[in-house]
């Protein structure tokens, strides 16, 4: 027997460090996305931003975003 990775999900960090998403969005991951890089990629196509945050990168959905 194998085994062989599925690929990567990525979550919504939330709308700020307290706080959990909502929504506990997650991306859609394409059926060909395998990376996380691919995965964020796909994520960007559906509104996804990946802003810093408290020195590091997070992923937010739409509805995490702030306000421009």
């Amino acid at each position: 027997m194998s085994a062989h990775a599925l690929g990567v999900e990525v979550s919504c960090d939330g709308p700020d460090e307290s706080r959990d998403c909502p929504e506990s969005a997650a991306v859609r991951a394409r059926f060909a996305s395998l990376t996380a890089a691919e995965v964020r990629a796909d994520g960007r196509a559906d509104g996804w931003v990946r802003p810093r945050r408290g020195g590091r990168l997070v992923d937010l959905c739409p509805a995490c975003q702030p306000a421009p």
